[in-house]
């Protein structure tokens, strides 16, 4: 004999059925939107096109540091635009050079310069000026801790081997080292050439490489 199955029974069945459709057809249309989302980020994240705007960047400003010892003793590191003559950075310690020349009975100031002709002659970032009591003016190099401090590179064919101590890795006896090999090789005329040094290895030397220069041959 068949047992009848209650129509409520049937009824419950078939609206569970539908609604679980519904949510399943919803399910989709979020996975579809999601999908799509993820689509539009990556196409703007990292699509690049055809003809791409160029990238246009600001050159750092150049500047030339350097340092002024005053006949008080008193000594002062000056940042100035690139190419700044002597006799503007003279100026820069609040005594011109006429002022100077006063304590000369008046007579002009006629600095002598390592190796500048006059004092309109633009100095070199890295450059230390000394102003003695007669007026005089003699340019030499600031110290290798102030060329490290200042992100100077160093000028290995001036440099004395205090300064080359300022440098990562070298000691006293290396850096006397490098001054013997200076001078029998008359003169560094790249960087690479402190390699012949012996105690500099590629390693050490790569540490290095960026807070040196060569500079002018002297």
């Amino acid at each position: 004999m068949k047992r009848e199955v209650p129509k409520e029974n049937g009824a419950r069945r078939s609206a569970d059925a539908g609604e679980g459709e519904k949510n399943q057809s919803r399910d989709i249309a979020l996975l579809v939107i999601v999908v799509f989302l993820v689509a539009i980020y990556f196409v703007r994240e990292f699509y690049i096109p055809d003809n791409p705007a160029p990238v246009t960047s600001t050159p750092p400003l150049e500047k030339t540091v350097f340092e002024i010892h005053e006949p008080s003793g008193f000594s002062k590191v000056y940042t100035s635009p690139k190419d700044i003559s002597l006799k503007d950075a003279m100026a820069k310690t609040g005594s011109p050079p006429s002022s100077i020349a006063s304590q000369k009975q008046g007579l002009p100031l006629t600095p002598w310069v390592n190796g500048l002709k006059n004092s309109d002659s633009p100095i070199k970032s890295g450059s230390k000026i000394t102003i003695s009591k007669d007026g005089s003016v003699q340019i030499g190099q600031m110290s290798g801790e102030k060329h490290i401090v200042f992100s100077i590179p160093l000028n290995i064919n001036r440099a004395t081997a205090q300064d080359f101590e300022a440098l990562p890795g070298i000691g006293p006896k290396l850096a006397e080292e490098i001054i013997a090999t200076r001078k029998r090789l008359g003169g560094f005329k790249t960087v690479d050439d402190l390699k012949k040094v012996k105690g500099i290895g590629d390693k050490k030397f790569e540490k290095i490489r960026e807070k040196i220069s060569v500079g002018e041959k002297y």
